[in-house]
């Protein structure tokens, strides 16, 4: 190998080491439950009955680290430096479970806790879609039903859009976590009727 080629390759491995050393760190994400984002209404500290909450289901196209973005009909986008900190079924899952505690007059639980045995009403959630639109605004479709053994007592589809507030990832975010609180609030005021005995 000449020294002429030696030098060529060289430059050429600074330039790419150069280029990998100049990428942005990536950003991650969590959705937030109800206390850090606006104050619950006050439940009363009386004996509650017990929810138990089955694990969110979400879509494989969300079952990945990025965020997503429609760019247009069939197309997404993956945000490779823009990241949830944790699996979205799980996150989701999470702030459901603290929101709707501090919603309604009951206590949530999973349903593969012990406490799950106590529960008269099981909540089941998929989630069909969770993504900022072309325009910029977040949507969120779930389909959710509830449950007393084997006697369907709700079962329905809801839809919510939120405009983010600004381009950047951080407002994307907050807007779909405002998407998911408000199915949560509307989920609690469909439940707490039933009551969970």
């Amino acid at each position: 190998m000449s020294g002429l080629t030696r030098m060529g390759l060289g430059a050429f491995l600074l330039t790419q080491i150069a280029c990998v050393g100049s990428s942005p760190p990536a950003r991650f994400y969590l959705l937030e439950p109800l206390a850090a984002l606006d104050r619950a209404p006050a439940v009363s500290a009386t004996a509650k009955p017990t929810l138990a909450l089955i694990p969110v289901k979400i879509p494989q196209y969300l079952q990945r680290a990025q965020l997503v973005t429609a760019s247009g009909k069939n197309t997404y986008l993956l945000d490779e430096w823009h990241r949830w900190a944790e699996s979205l079924d799980d996150n989701i899952t999470r702030v459901v479970l603290r929101d709707l505690s501090l919603l309604m007059p009951a206590d949530v639980v999973l349903n593969n806790s012990q406490y799950a045995r106590q529960a008269k009403l099981a909540l089941a959630i998929s989630i069909l879609e969770f993504h900022i639109d072309p325009e910029g605004r977040a949507r969120m479709t779930a389909q959710w039903q509830a449950s007393r053994g084997d006697q369907t007592l709700i079962s329905r589809q809801s839809s919510f859009q939120v405009s983010a507030e600004n381009a950047d990832a951080a407002s994307k975010v907050q807007a779909l976590n405002q998407c998911l609180f408000r199915l949560n609030r509307e989920m609690a005021e469909a439940l707490t009727p039933l009551g969970a005995n």
